[in-house]
């Protein structure tokens, strides 16, 4: 029996009593899964909930092409998608993008994205926000043949060495009006650069109505770009009532989770209802947070809702608290069972 005990040290009686540490990997119940962050005064606290290691969220974006613009977001290890927001900005978005892959802006980037550790990683681009719109409703108001000459001039040249880039049609308002930009945009671009005219990688879809008219509208695109795959990155039912937002909320989400040709989606509402963070355009009821900076029901479903540790009323400092309130309990264990293997060796001494 003595010499069986010989074979145990207390290294391994150690190892054996404290619990294992596993690492925080990325929950993937909702993997297509994002976020569309509008900076607000409120961006600071309000944003750290989105980056909890239990979020579902997989990707972010903010209209910006620079990472944040709470350091939660900038320091979040998930994808960022910096957008190139109009063609009246495309040279400076461009020349700011180049720079953060390149180190020069001081931002650190995760490994994968030539970084040299914690931080977002870079993969895609968006490319300008409803062009076909006006500025006073978030449009860029381009015109289909200048967007394609500064399309081929500063976005092009993302996709290929040393960045290779993937990056996205502009993203037009879901209507008529839209579907006929893109069009003259297409012969623009092929007649400007009739060897591959405007090459793109994926499309970016917005959407503000019911469930019928996203079906359709997605349908639409997908008909006419089938080889290519489809971000759904602004969506909500505007300026409704509670209970049919909540309906067009229950009923979209697992819609676009279950539909082939949509890897990503992200709804439009991440800001307050009040205080004048949304718009009117929009509505307060699409609102992931109430006017104090709490999830709504909304913004606990959006993140997974019971399932993934999240409730409506739930606020970013209640996180916040409850991780070091974890941290506090998972130290005191490690204590503890430290402390148990230290009697434990004592009290097997004089096997040892």
């Amino acid at each position: 029996m003595r010499s069986s005990y010989q074979t145990i040290t207390i290294p391994t009686l150690l190892l054996s009593l404290i619990p294992l540490s596993h690492g925080s990997a990325a929950n993937s119940t909702f993997p297509k899964r994002g976020l569309c962050y509008i900076a607000t005064d409120h961006s600071e606290s309000d944003s750290h909930i989105f980056t909890t290691s239990n979020s579902p969220l997989t990707w972010y974006y903010n209209y910006s092409p620079w990472p944040g613009p709470s350091s939660s977001l900038a320091q979040w290890s998930t994808e960022f998608v910096p957008m190139v927001h109009s063609a009246s900005d495309a040279a400076a978005s461009v020349d700011t993008i180049k720079a953060i892959l390149n180190g020069s802006a001081g931002i650190p980037l995760a490994a994968s994205s030539g970084g040299g550790g914690r931080g977002n990683r870079v993969t895609h681009v968006l490319t300008f926000n409803e062009p076909d719109g006006d500025t006073s409703t978030g449009g860029t108001d381009s015109a289909p043949d200048h967007a394609a000459q500064v399309y081929i001039d500063t976005i092009l040249p993302l996709r290929a060495a040393p960045y290779h880039l993937q990056v996205s049609l502009p993203a037009t308002t879901g209507s008529a009006r839209g579907l006929e930009w893109l069009r003259a945009f297409n012969v623009s671009c092929f007649r400007r650069r009739p060897a591959g005219g405007c090459a793109f990688d994926f499309v970016a879809a917005h959407w503000y109505g019911d469930l019928a008219g996203m079906a359709s509208w997605l349908g639409t695109l997908h008909a006419l770009y089938p080889a290519k795959p489809l971000w759904v990155t602004e969506f909500a039912l505007p300026a409704a009532p509670a209970a049919a937002t909540q309906a067009f909320f229950n009923d979209s989400l697992p819609y676009l989770d279950a539909l082939a040709y949509v890897p990503r989606y992200a709804w439009f509402g991440a800001f307050r209802s009040s205080g004048g963070d949304g718009n009117e355009w929009t509505g307060d009821q699409v609102s992931l947070f109430d006017g104090h900076g709490r999830l709504t029901d909304l913004g606990a479903g959006y993140l997974g809702g019971d399932k993934d540790g999240f409730h409506e009323g739930e606020s970013a400092s209640n996180s916040a608290a409850a991780a070091t309130a974890g941290f506090a309990t998972t130290t005191m264990s490690w204590t503890m069972c430290l402390l148990l293997a230290c009697s434990v060796v004592a009290n097997l001494g004089w096997l040892l």
